[in-house]
């Protein structure tokens, strides 16, 4: 009996390894693909059926890149928004998902509810009103008002509140027992027992707003006030035609920041996403 099931666990694992491998293949090969026709000339790069080693291999890619003048400006562009984003959200999601979730306020589940639907409303939608916003207060063409539009999410907020439930009441409890008002519990209970949760947080903020492209495209006008993704778009699109092969290069370059922070904080990810998880 003993033996029969060692054999089931056996293939079971077998089968879900090998599942998981072949689906990280197929997620994989664009990826991959992306690092071989970064060394590829268009013409081949295009070619069908695909062709995978480059023939002539060249650097010419890479280089129409550090031959921008505005490149290292809008890697920093990038950079600098990218942590307005995440500081501000940590700061706008911690706060209020401790406030959803322990505080006790009228219609607080109402508010909560009402907070999610926003989690349907397609980003397209809200383009218009906060152009009007960040027009009227003269941010247009500005990082910081680029920044503002990204300072709090309604993920991050839910994220947040999942990860301060799985505490339980009777933590807060006793804090309060000792003395310590909500604001007390706050800072000194809740925000240091929630680092995987922040942890998380900040990745998929930064990721988003590492990535974004359509927000930067419409909120900003100057060229030296480019983020890196539309940055590209704008030095290598003509108006019949689009150079790929230097936009994928310089897409590889500005996804290395992305990878190397999530090999970095991937275990603060995973655990703060599993514990709110489970609460949800």
């Amino acid at each position: 009996m003993d033996k029969g099931r060692s054999v089931y666990t056996l293939l079971y694992v077998f089968f879900a390894y090998t599942i998981m491998s072949i689906l990280a293949l197929i997620y994989l090969m664009p990826f991959v693909r992306s690092i071989f026709a970064s060394f590829m000339t268009w013409a081949q790069a295009s070619a069908y059926p695909p062709q995978w080693i480059p023939n002539p291999f060249t650097l010419e890619n890479y280089l129409k890149l550090f031959r921008l003048s505005y490149f290292p400006r809008w890697v920093l562009n990038t950079v600098f928004v990218s942590a307005l984003i995440v500081a501000a959200n940590t700061v706008t999601a911690s706060m209020a998902g401790y406030a959803f979730a322990i505080l006790r306020f009228p219609r607080k589940e109402l508010l909560f509810s009402a907070l999610l639907t926003l989690l349907m409303v397609p980003p397209f939608i809200t383009l218009i009103p906060n152009f009007i916003l960040v027009t009227k207060l003269g941010l247009i063409d500005n990082l910081l008002g680029l920044a503002l539009l990204g300072s709090a999410s309604v993920s991050g907020i839910y994220l947040m509140r999942q990860y301060y439930l799985s505490f339980g009441k009777e933590l807060f409890e006793a804090a309060r027992i000792d003395g310590a008002d909500p604001l007390k519990s706050f800072f000194y209970v809740a925000l240091p027992l929630s680092k995987p949760a922040l942890g998380a947080l900040a990745i998929y903020q930064f990721l988003g707003s590492w990535n974004a492209f359509l927000g930067p495209l419409v909120f900003l006008r100057s060229v030296e006030n480019f983020t890196l993704p539309v940055g590209l778009n704008f030095a290598f699109s003509r108006n019949m035609w689009t150079e790929y092969t230097p936009i994928i290069a310089g897409s590889l370059i500005a996804s290395a920041p992305t990878i190397i922070l999530y090999v970095l904080l991937n275990k603060y990810m995973i655990k703060g996403t599993v514990v709110s998880a489970k609460k949800g």
